[in-house]
C-alpha cells in the first residue's frame, strides 16, 4: 500500500479549520468568561466577533460572570490633604490593583485632564463604571478596563450655593446608569432662604431632568447604591433614618437605622450587594465599630455582621468630621480597609485584629487621600448603550491595544 505524504493532503481553507467549524454559542460563552483586556483583544478577529462582544448581550452576560468570580479591589488616590479647599490644579485620575498584602500592586489605568479643577470627592462605582467629581460641579465617568472615558454636562447652577452630592447607579427596570445629584439653591424672590432640590442624568443623554424635592438635607459622604437604590445619611443624625431614593420610579423614602445605640459614621462597601453601614461607640482611645448589613429594605431587616476593636492610634472620627478624616470605609476579603485623609490607607484584618499601613506608590507620598473601591471589571460603555457608531470608536480603540504584526497575525489565522 503506497502511503500518503503529507504534501498530498488537501490543503483547508486558510484560517477557516479554527474559527469557522466552531459553533457562535460556544464562542460566546468562551469569550464571556474572559477577562475585559482579552476580550478587547479577540475582538480584532473578525467582523463577526467585534460585533458579538460589543452587543448589549455579551456585555451583560460577561459582565454577570465577572460578578459571580468575585470582586477585586482599586485603590483611587485623590489629591495630597494640603491641597483641599486649596489653589485649582489640572486633575489626574489613577486607579492601582489591590491583590493583597500591604502593598498597592500594578497600576490600570491613568488619565491626565489639564485644566483646573477643585477638590474631588471619594469615587463611584457600579457594573465597572467609575464616576468621580469635583465641589465644582464636573462629574467624570469612566471604565478603566476599557479606558474609555466620559465628561458629564453640568447641572443647574444658577442660584445654587454650597457643594454637589452626586449618586451614581444602575435602574433595574431600564438597565441604565443613572447620576443623581442633591444641591441647595435659593429660594425665588428670597436672598437667605436655601431649599434642597434634586436632578437625574441618564449616561447617554445630555439633559439633566428635575426630579422631586428631597425629604430633607443629606450629609457628604460617599453614597452607596444597592439593587436600583441609592442611600444617603440625613444631615440631622437625630432623625434616626437614611434617605434612599429609587432609580426606577425617582422618588425618595426612608429606611429606619440599624437597631444599635451607636451612630452611623459611614456606609460600608462589601463584596456582596448588601446595604451596609460602620456604628461607632466608645470613646475615642477605645473605639469599637459595628458592621450592621441590611438584606431587605423593602421591609428593613438589619444583622449586626461583625463587630471591630479599632487600633487607639487610628480613631475613627464621628460622622460630621466624617470627610474631613476618613474617607471611605470598604470590606475586601474578611479586611476592613479605611483611608484617612493625609495618612495613607490601612488594612485591618478583622480575624486577627492586626493594622497595618499599605504601600502605595512612592510618587504619590503619604499626605494623598486614598480611596478602597471594591470593584467588577466589565465591558460597559460610559456613553450607554451599544450603537452602530459605538462599535466603530471600538474597533479603532481595539487596533490601538494590538501592535500590527499581532493583528495580522490573527486575522491570517482566524478570520472567517
Amino acid at each position: 500500500m503506497a502511503s500518503t505524504r503529507c504534501a498530498d493532503l488537501p490543503a483547508s481553507p486558510r484560517g477557516r479549520g479554527i474559527a469557522a467549524d466552531i459553533p457562535d454559542d460556544l464562542i460566546f460563552s468562551i469569550l464571556s468568561r474572559l477577562p475585559a483586556n482579552s476580550v478587547i483583544r479577540f475582538r480584532c478577529v473578525s467582523k463577526s466577533w467585534l460585533a458579538m462582544t460589543s452587543s448589549q448581550t455579551f456585555i451583560d452576560a460577561h459582565l454577570g460572570f465577572s460578578k459571580a468570580s468575585g470582586l477585586s479591589n482599586l485603590v483611587v488616590p485623590g489629591e495630597p490633604y494640603q491641597q483641599k479647599r486649596g489653589p485649582k490644579t489640572p486633575l489626574c485620575m489613577e486607579f492601582y490593583k489591590y491583590t493583597g498584602g500591604t502593598r498597592v500592586g500594578e497600576l490600570v489605568y491613568r488619565k491626565h485632564i489639564p485644566g483646573e479643577f477643585s477638590e474631588r470627592a471619594p469615587p463611584l462605582h457600579c457594573d465597572g463604571l467609575i464616576l468621580t467629581y469635583t465641589r465644582d460641579q464636573e462629574i467624570m465617568v469612566c471604565n478603566p478596563a476599557t479606558k474609555e472615558f466620559l465628561a458629564l454636562p453640568k447641572g443647574t447652577t444658577h442660584g445654587v450655593v454650597g457643594d454637589q452630592l452626586v449618586g451614581f447607579g444602575r435602574d433595574p427596570c431600564s438597565n441604565k446608569y443613572k447620576v443623581a445629584r442633591f444641591f441647595r439653591q435659593r429660594r425665588a424672590g428670597s436672598t437667605s432662604l436655601l431649599e434642597c432640590k434634586f436632578e437625574v442624568l441618564t449616561l447617554g443623554t445630555e439633559v439633566w431632568r428635575r426630579a422631586v424635592d428631597p425629604p430633607c438635607r443629606v450629609l457628604d459622604q460617599s453614597p452607596p447604591h444597592v439593587r436600583g437604590f441609592i442611600y444617603w445619611m440625613p444631615y440631622l443624625l437625630s432623625n434616626r433614618f437614611f434617605v434612599c431614593f429609587s432609580l426606577a420610579d425617582e422618588i425618595f423614602s426612608l429606611v429606619q437605622y440599624p437597631p444599635c445605640q451607636a451612630e452611623p459614621v459611614a456606609f460600608i462597601e462589601l463584596e456582596g450587594d448588601e446595604l451596609s453601614c460602620a456604628c461607632l461607640a466608645g470613646a475615642s482611645d477605645h473605639q469599637v465599630v459595628e458592621i450592621w448589613t441590611c438584606t431587605n429594605t423593602d421591609v428593613p431587616a438589619w444583622t449586626r455582621r461583625c463587630t471591630v476593636q479599632l487600633p487607639p492610634e487610628k480613631p475613627v472620627p464621628g460622622p460630621g468630621a466624617s470627610l474631613g478624616l476618613l474617607n471611605t470605609i470598604s470590606i475586601y476579603k474578611n479586611d476592613l480597609f479605611f483611608g484617612m485623609a493625609g495618612d495613607g490607607l490601612y488594612r485591618y484584618s478583622i480575624g486577627t485584629g492586626v493594622t497595618k499601613k499599605v504601600r502605595c506608590p512612592v510618587s504619590l507620598g503619604d499626605e494623598v487621600s486614598f480611596y478602597p473601591v471594591n470593584y467588577t471589571e466589565s465591558l460597559v460603555q460610559v456613553k450607554g448603550q451599544v450603537t452602530r457608531a459605538s462599535n466603530e470608536r471600538i474597533l479603532s480603540r481595539v487596533l490601538s491595544f494590538m501592535s500590527t504584526r499581532s493583528r495580522l497575525c490573527f486575522f491570517y489565522l482566524l478570520c472567517p
